[in-house]
């Protein structure tokens, strides 16, 4: 089964717990948390991001997508009884000791990969991770274009290793899901698509359908 992960990046955070509640009532089956330091992207949404608030309102498990370049000092800030996943990025510091943290706190743990690192310096950790999340744009800010090669990750992937959740991140909408699901993406970010639609159950159909 596919499922859709909906990033509250861009939603309107001063009228959150409406925001929360048209994600309660969708078939999405997670919410995006995307988490950045000002330092490891140019971004930072720590302020943002109030848990105890979100998770308040929420009838959905979080998927946590840390953008940072010290994860450690971050991951105990997100182990809620909501947390279904913890992803760090490749490229930042510490990844072992990071992923061993978030195994320990009984959480799924993810490996984000940025778009110009290729995805056969993944291949190590396949083993002691649950997810990936190939970004199909430069981490950092929302409403960016989907970059094209990222079908060719997914495919490769996929190819290599047939259970992995491979999870896509960024400019993900109707437009270019079918195709991401035909080349083995079995988890679909999507933030400004669902989250500045009428519907977001219509929008999720339009994405799934085949």
């Amino acid at each position: 089964m596919i499922k859709t992960s909906i990033s509250i990046l861009d939603c309107d955070f001063n009228n959150l717990e409406y925001e929360i509640n048209r994600v309660n009532n969708s078939n999405s089956d997670l919410i995006h948390i995307d988490i950045m330091d000002g330092k490891f992207v140019p971004n930072n949404t720590l302020e943002k991001f109030d848990m105890n608030k979100i998770s308040k309102y929420s009838d959905k498990n979080f998927d946590v997508h840390l953008m940072v370049e010290n994860p450690i000092d971050y991951i105990s800030s997100f182990v809620t009884p909501l947390t279904d996943y913890i992803s760090i990025h490749l490229e930042s510091k510490g990844i072992d000791q990071s992923l061993k943290s978030i195994k320990e706190n009984g959480i799924k743990c993810g490996l984000a990969i940025n778009p110009d690192t290729k995805i056969q310096k993944l291949y190590p950790f396949l083993e002691i991770i649950d997810m990936v999340i190939i970004m199909s744009v430069f981490p950092g800010k929302g409403g960016q274009n989907f970059i094209e090669n990222t079908y060719d990750k997914v495919e490769t992937l996929r190819n290599h290793d047939k259970n992995i959740d491979i999870s896509v991140d960024g400019g993900v909408g109707s437009s270019n899901s079918k195709t991401l699901i035909s080349k083995g993406a079995s988890t679909l970010v999507s933030g400004s698509y669902l989250m500045k639609s009428n519907n977001i159950n219509n929008s999720i159909k339009n994405m799934l359908k085949h």
